[in-house]
């Protein structure tokens, strides 16, 4: 098949999937966003996801880096050019998008 002619018919063709968190914390070293447990699970390697950020970020977090939490396990969230994104970088609840890939362990804000 030949991609080029018409991309958009193999762009979201099962549509766009979300995440929600399911809680935020601040500690002394960064802002833990939790979601839920095998979230990424039935995701392809790497695409875009809604994130559904449900809960504020309290003003606390602003300078700190954000890491998503789940199965005991963070990762963190990163800017365009590879910075870590911040607690100010998300401007309260609402629908973000982000890029994760699987294999490189990577998850990047996109707006």
């Amino acid at each position: 098949m030949n991609t080029t002619n018409y991309p958009v018919n193999f762009a979201n063709q099962r549509g766009v999937p979300m995440i929600a968190s399911v809680s935020v914390t601040v500690n002394t070293d960064n802002v833990v966003i939790g979601i839920p447990k095998k979230a990424f699970r039935g995701l392809a390697d790497s695409g875009i996801i809604a994130f559904r950020l449900t809960q504020e970020i309290p003003t606390a977090g602003d300078s700190l880096p954000v890491v998503l939490s789940s199965n005991d396990f963070l990762q963190t969230v990163t800017l365009a050019g590879g910075a870590n994104a911040t607690g100010s970088s998300f401007t309260g609840t609402g629908i973000y998008l982000l890029w994760y890939d699987k294999s490189s362990s990577f998850i990047q804000l996109l707006n």
